[in-house]
């Protein structure tokens, strides 16, 4: 009896061992926001080329052995007087094992020419971020970037 409840003990220990290892925590984060662009002169400086626009969403994956990255992106770029450029979509992808620092990555990109971010002004802005998005917006822009990874 007393071997019998040490095996059934020494078990769900291992069980629990087990499933504590597995525990991941998924974070997602959609954003609507307008940014500065900028490249690099022949002097080495940054300066300031124009604008995007972007509808992002970016989910985090973390566990105890690894943590993950996947960005969806649209982004519509802009010159310094507002012009439309073109549109890139974007999937990227990141992983890294925490037990053997092994990382590994693939992003995907692909060019259209007509803007497709969505709930960002129509007007040249410099800085801009939707802040405190209702629950039906997040739904929105997210519908909205995911339609779009099927170009990729």
């Amino acid at each position: 009896m007393k071997r019998k409840f040490m095996q059934m003990t020494f078990l769900v220990l291992i069980v629990f061992l087990l499933s504590a290892c597995g525990r991941t925590e998924t974070f997602q984060h959609i954003e609507v926001f307008v940014t500065e662009t900028s490249e690099q002169n022949d002097e080495g400086y940054y300066e300031t080329t124009g604008f995007k626009k972007v509808n992002v969403i970016t989910t985090i994956e973390e566990g105890n052995n690894h943590i993950a990255t996947d960005i969806k992106a649209i982004e519509d770029f802009y010159d310094l007087d507002g012009r439309y450029i073109k549109t890139e979509i974007i999937h990227s992808e990141f992983n890294r094992s925490k037990v053997t620092n092994v990382e590994d990555g693939d992003e995907r990109k692909e060019e259209l020419q007509e803007p497709s971010t969505i709930l960002l002004p129509d007007e040249t802005v410099d800085h801009f971020q939707l802040e405190n998005m209702t629950e039906e917006e997040e739904e929105k822009v997210k519908n909205h970037v995911l339609s779009f990874m099927n170009k990729l």
